[in-house]
């Protein structure tokens, strides 16, 4: 098993053996992937499925898979965009908990998510929270947003601060400490980001639940050695356990580059819709979108 999942589950415990299985809508279900990871969780009695896609190419694959036939159903819609909006209408209905994207555009499934008259968000903003296992730390970090916001604003980082909270809350992680990240510890005036992260600090000091700094490098947020040499007197000292990127790209490069070179796994959700949306890569491994999937399911069961 991963270190990933192993500590999802040691930080929930309690959803190893769940009471009422987690009504998942999964658009476009005929991806191989998606189909492991949904056969690995109904046999743990985790889900009910509710698989959408061409039904000939969907029960073609699923004849590969054991699966208890009276833990899913087969919605028969072949089109993407109407796939993606059943999926969104089957939420709305109260028969989905979570949604799982399979082999179809995240713009697609975003589409529906969004819509001001069928859609399902709660906020106006919503943010890419990732939770991706640090094995040289041996510990959980959430990496946000490098999925969803280009570059966010004032308003945007504190959506994106309450998401990444939600989620590790959920995780029964405490102290949240929340790293701005930036280029160094310093204001830089003609950088943007480093400026409006140390105008959020101010407004996050007298917040007791959660601890916010920046803008603050990435050393000093992850590494005690770096924070007791160069002298920084935070209350973050190398022990942050979320980052927020100042922008999509800072972001997405620093989970992948931890995925491919540091060997982390991650998990990612959208937050901030009436359910968690699992928004994993077409080419994301199996590991990848289980592990998304017990996340949702965390989140679900910390909302209850």
């Amino acid at each position: 098993m991963s270190l990933l999942i192993d500590k999802l589950l040691e930080a929930r415990p309690e959803i190893k053996n769940v009471d009422k299985p987690m009504a998942l809508v999964v658009v476009k279900a005929a991806d191989d992937e998606v189909l492991s990871c949904v056969e690995r969780a109904i046999s743990e009695k985790r889900i009910y499925a509710y698989l959408i896609d061409d039904e000939n190419k969907l029960k073609e694959k699923l004849n590969k898979y054991k699966m208890d036939e009276n833990s899913y159903e087969v919605i028969n819609i072949s089109d993407d965009q109407e796939a993606a909006f059943k999926g969104i209408e089957l939420v709305r209905q109260g028969k989905g908990d979570a949604i799982l994207k399979g082999h179809i555009s995240t713009g697609k499934v975003l589409k529906e998510v969004v819509n001001r008259e069928t859609g399902i968000r709660k906020a106006d903003t919503l943010s890419h929270v990732a939770i991706l296992s640090m094995p040289s730390l041996n510990k959980l970090i959430s990496v946000t947003d490098g999925g969803l916001i280009l570059q966010a604003n004032k308003d945007n980082t504190k959506v994106i601060i309450a998401n990444a909270t939600q989620v590790m809350s959920a995780l029964n992680i405490s102290p949240i400490k929340i790293s701005l990240l930036s280029a160094a510890e310093n204001i830089i005036p003609k950088l943007p980001s480093s400026v409006m992260e140390s105008e959020l600090v101010e407004e996050y000091k007298k917040q007791n639940e959660i601890i916010v700094e920046g803008p603050l490098s990435i050393d000093l947020s992850l590494s005690k050695e770096s924070a007791e040499e160069k002298g920084y007197q935070g209350k973050i000292q190398g022990d942050a356990n979320v980052l927020v990127a100042p922008d999509i790209v800072a972001g997405n490069v620093l989970s992948k580059s931890l995925i491919l070179f540091g060997g982390s796994e991650m998990a990612g959700l959208i937050m901030g819709a009436k359910v968690p949306v699992i928004i994993t890569s077409r080419s994301s491994s199996f590991e990848e979108k289980y592990a998304s999937l017990l996340l949702s399911q965390i989140i679900m069961l910390d909302a209850n």
